[in-house]
């Protein structure tokens, strides 16, 4: 993957710049999206350096920056970059799935093989498990259900709540954006593998009748 240039700070930064900005600021998303917006010219192995690093603040605003680059310029590498911190068990913090999957991961799979999904099923890590489940809201949006809820069953029965929050959130948003009827028969057949947590924000959007039938 080549470097890609850019303008002002980040053009000749390096990852310790970008560590120093980040400490001045209160150390939340919004910040981090600052400094990954100051730092998009950021070289390739920097950015790296701030993924493999030990440093939470330094993962997310390199996560930050792959979907930025990705944004800018679509390639494969910036998603094999991702996946391969996150197989390596760099990634503690969800935000770090929940911010980069659908457009890293996700996105570049609509209108083509979903397989990588399906792989990413089988991980033995919960957080690559998450960005399987996270990915498919590229499909929700696209007003497909039957890829999110493929993902779905696959993780239902899964009891690490890594995996189950995800669940809840991926079906609530499937029911809204994508198909309601889709939803409810998931859950008629499913609902009593999630956790109650990750059941009532799955049945949240649902009618009342419904949603109180489905929770139990």
């Amino acid at each position: 993957m080549t470097s890609r240039g850019g303008t002002g700070a980040g053009s000749a930064a390096d990852a310790e710049a970008v560590l120093a900005a980040f400490a001045r600021t209160d150390g939340g998303v919004a910040a981090a999206r600052r400094v990954a917006r100051q730092f998009q010219g950021l070289d390739d192995g920097e950015r790296s350096a701030l993924l493999w690093s030990e440093d939470d603040g330094a993962k997310l605003v390199a996560v930050l920056l792959l979907v930025q680059a990705m944004r800018e310029h679509p390639d494969p590498e910036l998603t094999d970059e991702y996946l391969s911190a996150a197989k390596a068990e760099r990634f503690d913090d969800p935000a770090l799935v929940d911010l980069a999957a659908e457009e890293l991961v996700g996105a570049p799979l609509v209108g083509g093989s979903t397989g990588p999904l399906f792989a990413l099923v089988k991980s033995d890590v919960a957080m690559v498990r998450r960005i399987a489940i996270v990915s498919t809201l590229a499909f929700v949006k696209q007003g497909d259900a039957e890829v999110p809820l493929g993902i779905a069953g696959r993780l239902v029965r899964e009891r690490s709540d890594t995996v189950q929050s995800a669940l809840g959130w991926v079906l609530r948003e499937t029911g809204k954006r994508a198909s309601e009827p889709a939803l409810v028969a998931f859950l008629e057949k499913s609902a009593r593998f999630l956790t109650p947590a990750a059941r009532q924000t799955a049945t949240e959007h649902l009618p009342p009748a419904a949603r109180d039938r489905l929770r139990g």
